[in-house]
């Protein structure tokens, strides 16, 4: 059988012998000065595939302890990532970045609605829920339900209360309300004492209780709720049903060592308030935070980061927006930043490219980066941020060197997303609105720190359900390239790429046209 002979060039990989292989490397696919988007080039099937689809992981390590299983993080976007969708995202083992783009009605930024979605997320599921919703016994039902409604559990209002002599989360605990003890619509003016369980009549656990012990009681006693008391008798936390049958509906959920889903938030460069909404969001439980500019090869960029880093250590801190080597390096010198997002100006309602005329086409980005920082042995994630419109562009942004993907398109138009489901009239078929962060529209205000010419666009895109749903295609899709390039997970893809055996080949005009890609839109 003939073999197909490309002999100019062979792996990059000194110890392998020289012979003919399809393709090229990833060093001679990205010759300087040549921009590559996810649609110029292919990887190609070179590799015996001798694994299983079951032995395929796709764990990311971003840094100071968070582990993705699904190496998703969704984009800080106003028409992105809202509280719920950082939920779903995160319990398919990704993780979500909660933007600073909310507005008050006056059109001022209103950070404590950024605080508020950051703790309907980690209210969402826990083991131990250290700091619960409680209530006094003179509270009326109508102050319940008020109280229920300003504290959410994601898009769900609070409808269970443990009851503490004083109503603190740590006071001494005399009960529990539950929402079949009360009425929604009457007897709103009845007490909480008139119509709670007393701690007489209740089941509670008492400290020290493992959580593997505490969810066996709740299974035993047929309980949806078990509070846990101190040897004081006071409230010390709260587990509920709720969260055991979470954990084995969603196991590659990411979690933080309380058992609560984790989150990230996005910070501008400008220091007039951000100091106090890092102390805010920390306190309510964030795991990280992303310095969100366009433009992260700056002083002001700098600045920030080495303040976050200075002030929380122990957080996780993500860099960027970058997208050459030498910024690349300029952040791995700083010794602060445990990842960063490469991708300027590749974005699909980005504008950037047009509007200043600098930007980077996003494979060439990803790849200059994340090649550079391999070369200095750098333990700094890359992140692939933009351009990516589909599920194969994931499998080819990591296979040029990113360690998980930012998304904002793709996760757009979900359920959960922000925004109401819309029916297009010339198509009829259900669509959400989308905008970039740098269009008119988001930067009302200045709120963005924009200039006046915008640097993106607003736009429709299509209705694709539920999370839940599209993630795991998303996921399996990736699954089928990973074993076709017979890679158990991203480190051997990346031991590939770096040895010269993973293959590319450039794709022209005819290409796309067999392909069914339309080149002409």
């Amino acid at each position: 059988m003939a073999r197909e002979n490309n002999s100019d060039e062979s792996p990059e990989n000194p110890g392998l012998e020289k012979q003919d292989y399809s393709g090229t490397s990833a060093s001679s696919l990205f010759k300087n000065g040549e921009g590559l988007s996810y649609s110029d080039f292919t990887i190609l099937d070179t590799s015996f595939t001798d694994i299983d689809k079951e032995d395929i992981s796709f764990e990311a390590n971003l840094g100071k302890g968070i582990v993705l299983k699904t190496p998703i993080i969704a984009a800080p976007m106003d028409t992105v990532t809202n509280s719920d969708l950082c939920i779903a995202i995160a319990l398919e083992g990704g993780i979500g970045v909660i933007h600073y783009n909310h507005k008050k009605e006056n059109g001022e930024r209103d950070f404590d609605e950024q605080i508020r979605e950051i703790e309907r997320v980690k209210r969402f599921e826990n083991g131990f829920i250290e700091d619960p919703i409680t209530v006094s016994p003179n509270h009326t039902i109508q102050e319940v339900l008020r109280i229920g409604m300003e504290n959410k559990v994601g898009n769900s209002v609070i409808d269970t209360f443990p009851v503490t002599e004083d109503g603190s989360p740590h006071g001494k605990l005399v009960g529990l309300l539950r929402k079949q003890d009360y009425s929604r619509s009457s007897h709103l003016s009845m007490t909480v004492s008139e119509r709670m369980i007393p701690l007489s009549k209740l089941i509670h656990g008492k400290k020290p209780i493992t959580l593997k012990e505490a969810n066996a009681l709740l299974w035993e006693e047929h309980l949806l709720y078990l509070p846990i008391v101190n040897e004081k008798g006071n409230l010390a936390s709260l587990v509920t049903r709720s969260d055991l049958d979470k954990n084995e509906q969603y196991p590659l959920a990411t979690k933080d060592d309380k058992k609560r889903l984790r989150v990230l938030f996005a910070v501008d460069t400008r220091f007039d308030r951000t100091p106090e909404m890092l102390e805010r969001a920390f306190a309510a439980g964030a795991d990280g935070v992303v310095v969100d500019t366009s433009q992260g090869y700056t002083k002001y960029a700098e600045k920030m980061l080495m303040f976050i880093a200075e002030e929380y250590p122990n957080k996780l801190l993500m860099g960027g927006n970058i997208s050459t080597g030498q910024a690349a390096m300029h952040l791995h010198d700083l010794h602060v930043v445990d990842c960063f997002r490469a991708g300027q100006g590749s974005g699909s309602i980005c504008t950037t490219a047009g509007t200043i005329g600098v930007s980077r086409a996003s494979a060439s980005g990803i790849y200059s980066c994340a090649q550079q920082l391999a070369d200095e042995g750098s333990k700094m994630r890359t992140i692939a941020d933009g351009g990516i419109k589909e599920a194969g562009d994931i499998v080819k942004a990591l296979a040029v060197g990113a360690d998980a993907v930012m998304l904002g398109n793709i996760l757009a138009g979900t359920d959960e997303s922000p925004g109401n489901i819309k029916i297009n009239p010339r198509t009829g078929l259900p669509y959400k609105d989308y905008r970039g962060m740098g269009s008119a529209e988001a930067n009302v205000g200045g709120i963005r720190g924009y200039g006046k010419m915008p640097q993106g666009v607003s736009g429709k895109v299509e209705y694709k359900g539920s999370i839940h749903k599209w993630v795991p295609l998303i996921r399996d899709a990736m699954i089928s390239g990973f074993h076709a390039l017979n890679c158990r997970n991203i480190q051997e893809l990346h031991l590939k790429l770096r040895s010269g055996k993973l293959r590319f080949e450039k794709r022209a005009s005819g290409a796309f046209k067999e392909s069914g890609i339309n080149v002409e839109m």
